[in-house]
């Protein structure tokens, strides 16, 4: 993690928030997508994903675009606690500190050597 990124996500503004919620959710619909959310299981976030992933499996019938930008708008503050409780810093810009591409490898990496 780069130690410039100091913020939780919750310390954004909402504009911020909404675009790092976004960057969330694409990464998100594709675990859930290939049921592969086992990893955030391991923080305490149950409640946050079933919010999420109840109205993700309403929309499956939608395009990937209206999936994602459905997700976003519905469970905007369920993202919100969700990500908060992950440990993921931010920059002032809004961008995460780690790609959630990497953030997922450390979690592994972290589980396979424990």
């Amino acid at each position: 993690m780069n130690n410039d990124a100091q913020l939780s996500i919750t310390q954004l503004d909402r504009s911020l928030q909404h675009k790092a919620v976004e960057d969330f959710a694409a990464f998100y619909l594709q675990l859930f997508d290939a049921n592969n959310l086992e990893v955030m299981s391991n923080y305490d976030v149950a409640t946050y994903m079933t919010d999420i992933n109840e109205h993700l499996t309403y929309g499956r019938y939608m395009t990937k675009a209206q999936r994602l930008n459905d997700t976003v708008n519905f469970s905007f503050t369920a993202y919100i606690n969700l990500i908060d409780r992950l440990d993921q810093k931010y920059f002032t810009s809004g961008n995460s500190a780690l790609p959630w591409n990497e953030w997922l490898a450390a979690q592994f990496a972290q589980i396979a050597t424990s």
